[in-house]
């Protein structure tokens, strides 16, 4: 632990830019929870901030350099190799690592991408874009009845061919979700992109937000529910969650377990497998005696965050669930199942993923 000269106790920061919505209980206690039933209820009567989840795969970092040189490199290139030909980033991806098989047609699959975004990319643009592939000449969509399909990853999208977005792509060679913009090669600083209509042309397709276009339903006598027990237990959560001398990071612990248990598939157990799975983990043996007297002390702590957490859960799965099953003109199956990586609420910076059966590679 931090000591400041005063001895300020300092915490971590938890999680990411974008939170997993029942994630607010730990990160920002009884009034997370709060904040939770009122995002819950927002989306109930609101949706038009909602976005779908791309899963796409892999990495693409494309633009222009001062002079207008187009450079294109994946992920492993970013700030370490400018690719500035389709050649040149070829003999990077199939040079590098330990020689795996998969190197040669992927170093291959990259060249052709290299060239059609270079020729889709304005002359005048400047900067670099960064997304993830959806579909490209080596591992292209492929057409259905009355559709387009592709699966970049773990997540098959079929786009209704009577759409406009399924007519582009029918049309097109190479498609990428963009997510934010670089002022430069390497940099660690960027802006979510607002508009990517300079980067498509009849062979590229790039998507930035796709919005749902469905309005799900919230059962507010379940949001309220949400309100009560928050209320109920707001000063046993907030005092268990607060740092204190020799465990300032708490809330990162209980992140930690809360994402092991959806790797691992046993949500379900997320009420009772807490301390099974600190005597494993790499918490610090003073901590986790630590954490073992708190409890002890205050037996309702845990259980009152990890049912906030799984009620929450529930309420937002639902959500889901319309969603996946709405009529729309993109949809999303994992393994064979209904429904893809989840969602995005955009004005909370809060992410609706399926947890329970989703399972990122």
């Amino acid at each position: 632990m931090r000591y400041h000269e005063f001895k300020y106790l300092t915490e971590a920061k938890v999680g990411r830019e974008y939170q997993h919505l029942e994630d607010l209980v730990f990160v920002d206690g009884s009034k997370g929870a709060l904040k939770a039933a009122d995002i819950l209820d927002d989306l109930g009567t609101d949706s038009g901030d909602v976005a779908i989840k791309w899963d796409g795969n892999p990495t693409l970092y494309w633009g222009r350099e001062p002079d207008g040189q187009f450079v294109l490199v994946g992920k492993n290139g970013w700030g370490r190799n400018k690719s500035t030909s389709a050649d040149n980033l070829s003999k990077f991806i199939k040079n590098t690592g330990k020689g795996e098989d998969w190197r040669e047609k992927f170093g291959n699959d990259m060249a052709g991408v290299f060239d059609v975004m270079k020729s889709a990319t304005p002359p005048n643009f400047r900067g670099y874009a960064y997304g993830d592939l959806l579909y490209h000449p080596g591992k292209p969509y492929t057409a259905a009845e009355g559709a387009v399909e592709f699966t970049p990853n773990l997540v098959k999208y079929t786009v209704d061919t009577k759409s406009e977005l399924g007519q582009r792509i029918a049309a097109s060679q190479v498609g990428v979700v963009a997510h934010t913009i670089y002022d430069s090669f390497g940099s660690k600083q960027s802006t979510p992109i607002k508009d990517v209509s300079i980067f498509n042309s009849k062979e590229v397709v790039v998507l930035g937000q796709t919005y749902v276009t469905h309005q799900p339903k919230v059962d507010t006598k379940e949001t309220n529910a949400i309100r009560k027990k928050a209320s109920a237990s707001a000063s046993i959560i907030d005092t268990f969650l607060a740092p204190v001398k020799g465990l300032s990071d708490m809330k990162n612990i209980i992140y930690t377990y809360v994402n092991h248990m959806t790797r691992t598939q046993q949500l379900k157990n997320i009420e009772s497998g807490f301390f099974d799975w600190l005597s494993t983990s790499k918490v610090s043996a003073n901590k986790q005696a630590k954490i073992k007297a708190m409890s002890d002390a205050s037996p309702k702590a845990l259980p009152g965050i990890f049912g906030l957490v799984k009620t929450i859960m529930a309420v937002k799965d639902n959500i889901i669930d319309q969603l996946d099953s709405a009529d729309a003109d993109v949809k999303a199956t994992t393994r064979g199942d209904k429904g893809g990586e989840g969602y995005v609420a955009q004005k909370n910076k809060i992410k609706l993923v399926p947890r329970a059966r989703w399972q990122p590679n």
